[in-house]
Parts: structure tokens; C-alpha cells; sequence
């Protein structure tokens, strides 16, 4: 500090001394030459001057940093996307969003009303993006991942009219158009559940329901990954969906369903080893919160979980929205979780972290 001012000196001294008039010089050509000194001086620091502050405005844009979800050049499979309001279409929305090629696996009856929907425009409001754009599928493939070949379909469901004009809908043969059509692929999304008999304690469950619920809930998971693993190129992700009665006790969550949620857990966990090993491919589940989807509302009392959620979890009051579902399943698909795989990952504003409800008969107190 103390010779700061000393510089500053000289460099006004060599200032004076590079502009200043010779001896030799009369007095009319000393004041030209030390005027043209001067603005040849002023011009050098103007024309500095807008470098410099490039050179400040590109240190700042260096220091607004953004860690993004980047997907471009990937392609997703998502399985079970059959309306425009579950878990799965804010999946595939979110994977778009990050640049995702998505293409989509529809349950067979499903798949007509859902096509013409899509092609009427009754989902574009739910398919715009954040530029305004709207989300667009690859292809939309019929499929029942409860066929794993077409040797396995019974004649009921082959001769079925809603099965009519419809082929290749098993998991190998859909796999093998896949294959066909788009070459490998990076991720792998199972958004699908059934229970045909959710609806009756386990007491009352039979052996067909029970056993129904963890073919199409469970199973349906494992042959996905059989046939789609193969064509998966190294480094990719699948996901699947499940829910807090895996473990907890949801009285009406019947039916084989909550043991259907139990194996799929305990599935992540090995496939999560064995595709690793096999395939260089992560595999992991979400737990999500109660969500009205059209599917959740056949259970018949999603309305009553919601209202508990939004009274007991943690973050109370805050409704669980698909798009929060979405979200960390493109996160887990990217290579930012690229160290995360047997991992089950809770999006239900905490609510399965809770061990007592707040709002508890048992907890009011007289006056």
C-alpha cells in the first residue's frame, strides 16, 4: 500500500514525459504533438476497455453455474403409460424435458383409446414443456408385461376383442421390436401394477389373486429386465415404482398387492447385482406417495390416504404432485446417480418416515 502512490507517480510521469514537446520542437508543433500524445493515449484505454469488460462478463457467466439433467441421445422405454395423470406419463414428461427420446409400452385394451386421445390433442395441455413445446413419443408399442411369449397367452386373451388387431404385445416380442426399430436403449421405466383382487383383505385373498398381483405388480419386472437388459446399452438405468405398504401396514391395501411391493423391493437388490454385473446397468425403485391417478382411485379409498399424507407427513399440507415422481426418476436415469443403484428412494414428503399420526384420537387430550 505504501507504494502505491509512488507508481501511480510514475506512471504519470511517464505520461508527461512520452506527451510532452521536444526542445528542439517550435511551440505550435509541441502543442499538436502533445494533443495527438493524448488521444492516441485516450484511444488505446478505449479500445481496452470493452476487452476487459468481456473478459469480466465471461468470469461471471463462469461463476453462474448450473448442474443439469442432460439426457440428450438417450432413449427410454417406459412401460404402463395409459392416460395422461399417473406416475408414468411424468416420467416420460420429465425424461423429454431432459432430452430424452421416449417410447412407450401401453397395455394392450388400453392402447386404442389412449392413441386416439393423444392424436384428438385431449393430453397437449399435459404434454407441453417448459419452451412450450409439446412432448412427443418415438412410438407407442402394445404390450401385457404379463406375457413374457406369446406361448404363454391363453386362448381367452389370444380370441379377446380387445386384444383383436393387435401383435407382438409380449415382453420378449416388444423387446425384439425395440430392438428392431430403435437399436439399444439407455433406460428402462416400469410404471405397472394389478391386483384384481386389491380389494379384499389377505385373509380373503385366493392363490390365483395373490398370485395374479405379484405376476403383473412384481414378476412383470424381472421379465422386463431379462429381454430389455440385453439391449441396454452400458451405463444405463432402470427404475420402477413402489409403495410404502411394502413394509408398513395399509389396511386396504389387499389382495397379494403390499407382498407384490415386498418383491419388487427385494428384486431392485438383486437385479441391481446381477444386471450391474451382467450389463453395467443401475436398478432402482421409488417409493411414491399417495397420488388420485385413474389407477390409484380403483383401490377405492386414495382419497383417504391423500388427506392422511397431507396431515401426518412431514411436510404437511403440501400435496405430492406426479412431476415431484418425475423428477427424481430422470435424476436416478442420468449420470449424475450414476452411484446409486439397490437403493429404494422415498418421494412422499416423508411420510414413511413417520412412526406415529399426529392427528390420533388416541393423542387428544381433555381440557
Amino acid at each position: 500500500p505504501g507504494n502505491a502512490p509512488r507508481r501511480s507517480s510514475r506512471r504519470t510521469q511517464r505520461l508527461i514525459h512520452s506527451t510532452a514537446p521536444s526542445s528542439t520542437m517550435s511551440s505550435a508543433m509541441a502543442t499538436q504533438q502533445f494533443t495527438a500524445n493524448v488521444l492516441r493515449t485516450g484511444a488505446r484505454n478505449a479500445r481496452k476497455a470493452p476487452r476487459a469488460a468481456s473478459r469480466m462478463t465471461v468470469r461471471a457467466a463462469q461463476t453462474d453455474l448450473t448442474l443439469p439433467i442432460d439426457l440428450r441421445g438417450k432413449k427410454a422405454f417406459v412401460a404402463g403409460v395409459a392416460d395422461d395423470q399417473g406416475f408414468g406419463w411424468a416420467i416420460s414428461k420429465c425424461l423429454a424435458q431432459a432430452g430424452c427420446e421416449v417410447i412407450l409400452g401401453t397395455w394392450v385394451p388400453a392402447l386404442n383409446i389412449f392413441e386416439t386421445s393423444l392424436r384428438r390433442g385431449k393430453f397437449d395441455e399435459s404434454r407441453k414443456l417448459s419452451d412450450g413445446s409439446l412432448m412427443e413419443f418415438a412410438k407407442v408399442y402394445p404390450m401385457d408385461a404379463v406375457f413374457d411369449t406369446y406361448d404363454d397367452v391363453p386362448e381367452e386373451i389370444r380370441t379377446n376383442k380387445r386384444y383383436a388387431g393387435n401383435e407382438k404385445w409380449t415382453v420378449a416380442e416388444c423387446a425384439e421390436q425395440v430392438e428392431k426399430d430403435f437399436g439399444k436403449i439407455d433406460i428402462l421405466v416400469h410404471s405397472l401394477a394389478n391386483g384384481p383382487e386389491v380389494a379384499k383383505p389377505l385373509l380373503e385373498t385366493s392363490r390365483n389373486g395373490y398370485l395374479a398381483a405379484l405376476s403383473a405388480s412384481s414378476y412383470s419386472k424381472v421379465s422386463m429386465l431379462q429381454r430389455f437388459g440385453p439391449i441396454m446399452n452400458k451405463g444405463g438405468a432402470a427404475i420402477s415404482l413402489t409403495y410404502l405398504a411394502s413394509e408398513r401396514i395399509i389396511p386396504g391395501y389387499g389382495g397379494g398387492m403390499s407382498s407384490a411391493k415386498a418383491a419388487l423391493e427385494s428384486d431392485t437388490q438383486v437385479l441391481a447385482y446381477e444386471a450391474g454385473r451382467k450389463w453395467g446397468i443401475r436398478v432402482n425403485t421409488i417409493s411414491a406417495g399417495p397420488l388420485g391417478s385413474r389407477a390409484a382411485k380403483a383401490i377405492g379409498f386414495i382419497d383417504d390416504m391423500i388427506n392422511y399424507s397431507l396431515t401426518n407427513a412431514p411436510l404437511s399440507e403440501k400435496p405430492l404432485t406426479a412431476m415431484e415422481i418425475g423428477q427424481t426418476a430422470a435424476f436416478l436415469c442420468s449420470p449424475l446417480a450414476s452411484g446409486i443403484t439397490g437403493s429404494c428412494i422415498y418421494v412422499d414428503n416423508g411420510l414413511h418416515a413417520m412412526g406415529l399420526a399426529t392427528d390420533a384420537k388416541s393423542l387428544e387430550r381433555s381440557d
